[in-house]
């Protein structure tokens, strides 16, 4: 029979491990978000497969491959669209924006000040070729952020091809995780397991409400003002709002473009000033929904304070980007789930009160239905 470790070289065991994986995560850090993006996209498809493969009798294995290929085939067709929509419209955009510029420019050049008998003219702060934004808006832009997205091809692999893994052997994996815990704790893991899936379908139940009372307002709105599409901006919106500021912003970019060019077809105003208030009425609804909106939303389903959660996703936004303010909140909640396990074994409380008072009252009505 193997030598039992004494206390002391268990503690040190655990806390050399305990070293070793932040040390690890922290090297592999540029790894943690595609893992992050696919683990999401396979609970998100999880459903689809389960139900997919119910009704039409075919081995899950199938059943992946058909509803992967399907939302890859539906994704790639959605980019292509936007992408062809965005450069065939951004020159032309920024050519206008250009013309407005320099005519603004030529009406500025004919204006002087008088300042202590010292006339000031204002041409002189502004460059000899006659263009601000020469070196900021530019068509070739767009072509630098399509190259430096197609860098990342590597990384949308990686994601693309653990998401599928996961959907088809996540049964095996959790199955696999649950036997290293100890034998003593295997209920206790499979119990927080358990709470933290419920923490994340809280979340996307709440990203799902949220997305549709932003896409009606918006879309709503841009009806209101005649703004032409309105209804599928409203829907752009609805769907992109999970990718949080990017999402919007882009949708917010099309509208703009659609604005200046079309204008609007209930209010006789100019091109110029419909821009303005559909940009007005666009980062409305959004500061709407980020200081109000999804605090509240987020913290109805999760049980966190509106408070705890907005700067949460603010923080996230600055420090980690949009990847980390996308999972954030559900992130927080897991944790909320674990530490209060934690708070309950170290302080020896019982970390399943509800659960422990459910049995007591089964067992307590099954030995008085004898005696009655």
């Amino acid at each position: 029979m193997s030598k039992e470790w004494s206390r002391s070289t268990r503690y040190l065991v655990f806390i050399l491990i305990l070293i070793f994986s932040v040390w690890f995560l922290y090297i592999s850090r540029a790894l943690l978000g595609p893992l992050a993006i696919a683990a999401l996209l396979a609970y998100i498809l999880n459903p689809l497969v389960t139900f997919v493969n119910k009704r039409a009798k075919l081995e899950r294995s199938w059943v992946i491959v058909i509803v992967y290929l399907l939302s890859l085939s539906g994704l790639i067709l959605a980019s292509v669209i936007l992408v062809q929509f965005y450069a065939d419209q951004m020159q032309a955009f920024v050519q206008q924006i250009q013309a407005i510029v320099s005519q603004l420019q030529e009406q500025l050049y004919a204006i002087s000040f008088n300042i202590l008998g010292m006339e000031i003219h204002l041409n002189t702060l502004f460059p000899e070729n006659g263009s601000i934004i020469t070196d900021f808006v530019r068509p070739d832009l767009v072509f630098q952020l399509l190259q430096a997205t197609s860098a990342n091809v590597g990384w949308i692999l990686v994601v693309l091809i653990t998401t599928f893994y996961l959907l088809k052997d996540w049964d095996k994996l959790r199955n696999w995780l649950f036997k290293w815990a100890p034998p003593d704790y295997g209920s206790d893991v499979r119990r927080l397991y358990a709470q933290v899936t419920r923490v994340w379908n809280r979340y996307l139940h709440g990203q799902l409400r949220l997305s549709l009372i932003v896409g009606f307002l918006t879309g709503t709105a841009a009806l209101l003002i005649g703004l032409p599409g309105a209804l599928i901006f409203g829907v752009f919106v609805a769907v992109f709002d999970v990718l949080l500021t990017v999402g919007p912003v882009l949708v917010t970019l099309g509208a703009v473009i659609v604005a200046l060019f079309a204008g609007s077809t209930v209010l006789p105003i100019s091109n110029e000033l419909f821009v303005l208030i559909v940009v007005a009425v666009f980062g409305g609804i959004q500061a709407l929904e980020n200081i109000w909106l999804r605090p509240r939303i987020m913290s109805h389903h999760l049980k966190i304070h509106p408070a705890v959660v907005f700067v949460a996703i603010v923080a996230s936004l600055a420090l980690g980007g949009i990847l980390m303010a996308l999972i954030i909140i559900p992130v927080l909640g897991s944790a909320a789930v674990i530490g209060r396990y934690l708070y309950c074994k170290l302080f020896k409380l019982d970390p399943w009160p509800e659960e422990t008072a459910a049995e007591a009252a089964t067992t307590s009505s099954e030995s008085a239905a004898p005696a009655a």
